[in-house]
């Protein structure tokens, strides 16, 4: 007799992928019919929908994910097969089965643990390959050394109290709301930076005192090995007497803060003259920005980065609207933690603190992603984070019910445009939808989920309408 022979076909992955959605379906039913072991078809229920909502963050032609969706097939039949059988009632076979019962409850439960690190591992790699593909290229690259721009100090200076370091393709950090950016004139800087051919603005710290004096600090040990094009460039600082000085790339402190440009009259221009004030686009790109940089010091940071000082007011931009994230006085680095470490003093601006790390005083890159979340409704309505008088008084409570009503046009800012096209309303909602989850107690998006979903929003306003959308 002849030998068998084998055939392996090979199925698409998209195809795998629907038989996985409908058995999803199918578990999500039979479990509610369910009329013995409820409480575990529940929890199953429960699983089977969040492997369903991770699902929808992966790229199915991925030969990796291929693979992990063919034994998510199996053991979701399996589960499938379980919950069926709960729904008819036997009192007998429940009395004698029910340890046979728990066995096959345990095992799939099993299953579903070992598939959802592999679908969260898969999803971590595809969120970074987008990522890639959305930031600059150029995001992180360093720019050789040039201790030879900078010639002697100029005259009357002490070389010693500013110490310049190596310049990088960084971007910038900026003032603090009480202690502005002091812009010498060309003569000044010439004398303060030896002339070493840069234009550069200086943050002056007067009556630092203890605290500030340990902000200063805290201030350079972050900025002095960040290198991102959208994080403030810190060219050196000095500390001579009492001055405490930090100097700062210029061209990044030109144009005024984000917050400038959203206030009527601001100091980032006439409101015509400004493109962030006047058009969606630019408002969006500002955001993703500014998104990217807290994502680089979440992510790539090492140690990781809270910043803890969000706003509008600490993301300037420069002549051509670009962004930059400063005010780095409050930063701390991360440390390996499951629920926030613990601080002494909650910082932040009013209007823009979480509220969660106002009541535990423990913080977390969640606390930055709720600062951000009041920053995009900020770009929406055109609103400060807070204002006196009638209630409510916090943005926040002003815009988030809108949005939850499906009534968004009803605060938008209307300067971009006075009527948003369909194609802007569509980017819009995303935003939105987007700020909302930010503002979330639990289950905040990370910020690479936003960066996506500003990315998404500006692919939408640009005619180019991307077919992954969203995170569950």
């Amino acid at each position: 007799m002849a030998g068998l022979e084998l055939v392996v076909v090979a199925v698409p992955a998209a195809a795998v992928a629907r038989l996985v959605f409908v058995l999803i379906s199918d578990i999500t039913k039979a479990a509610e019919k369910a009329r013995e072991n409820k409480v575990e078809c529940e929890h199953l229920k429960g699983r089977v929908s969040h492997i369903g909502r991770l699902l929808h963050r992966l790229k199915l032609q991925d030969p990796e994910v291929a693979e992990a969706l063919a034994g998510l097939r199996d053991t979701l039949l399996m589960a499938h097969d379980l919950v069926v059988a709960c729904q008819k009632s036997n009192g007998l076979k429940k009395l004698f089965c029910a340890g046979e019962q728990a066995a096959k409850f345990k095992k799939v439960n099993d299953r579903i643990d070992s598939h959802l690190l592999d679908i969260q591992l898969l999803s971590q790699i595809s969120l970074t390959h987008r990522l890639d593909q959305i930031l600059s290229p150029d995001a992180t690259t360093m720019v050789a050394s040039a201790s030879a721009m900078v010639p002697g100090p100029g005259k009357g200076f002490d070389s010693r109290s500013l110490q310049l370091k190596e310049p990088a393709k960084v971007a910038y950090v900026g003032s603090t709301s009480t202690h502005a950016a002091a812009h010498f004139t060309s003569v000044e800087i010439a004398v303060l930076t030896g002339n070493y051919g840069q234009e550069v603005a200086v943050k002056s710290l007067k009556n630092h005192g203890s605290q500030r004096e340990g902000a200063f600090v805290a201030e350079i040990e972050i900025l002095r090995n960040l290198r991102h094009n959208h994080i403030v460039r810190l060219v050196g600082w000095c500390t001579e007497d009492d001055e405490r000085m930090f100097v700062y790339q210029y061209q990044h402190t030109s144009n005024g803060t984000l917050r400038d440009h959203l206030t009527p009259g601001g100091s980032g221009g006439s409101a015509s003259a400004s493109p962030v004030t006047s058009s969606w686009k630019a408002r969006l790109q500002a955001l993703l920005g500014a998104a990217g940089a807290i994502d680089h010091l979440h992510r790539f940071a090492v140690p990781g980065i809270i910043h803890r000082n969000v706003s509008s007011s600490s993301i300037l931009l420069d002549k051509s609207c670009v962004p930059c994230l400063s005010d780095f006085g409050a930063a701390i680095l991360q440390v390996p933690t499951t629920g926030g470490q613990h601080v002494g003093d909650v910082v932040g601006k009013v209007g823009y603190t979480d509220p969660e790390y106002c009541r535990t005083r423990c913080v977390s890159p969640a606390s930055d992603v709720y600062s951000f979340g009041v920053v995009i409704l900020e770009v929406l309505t055109g609103r400060p984070p807070s204002w006196e008088g009638k209630d409510p008084n916090t943005l926040v409570g002003f815009a988030v019910p809108a949005i939850e009503s499906r009534n968004l046009r009803s605060v938008l800012d209307r300067r971009p445009s006075p009527e948003p096209t369909p194609r802007q309303m569509e980017a819009l909602e995303l935003v939105a939808y987007t700020a909302t989850r930010c503002l979330w107690q639990q289950d905040r998006p990370f910020m690479a989920n936003v960066v996506i979903n500003l990315h998404t929003a500006l692919g939408f306003i640009d005619g180019d309408k991307p077919k992954e959308l969203q995170w569950s």
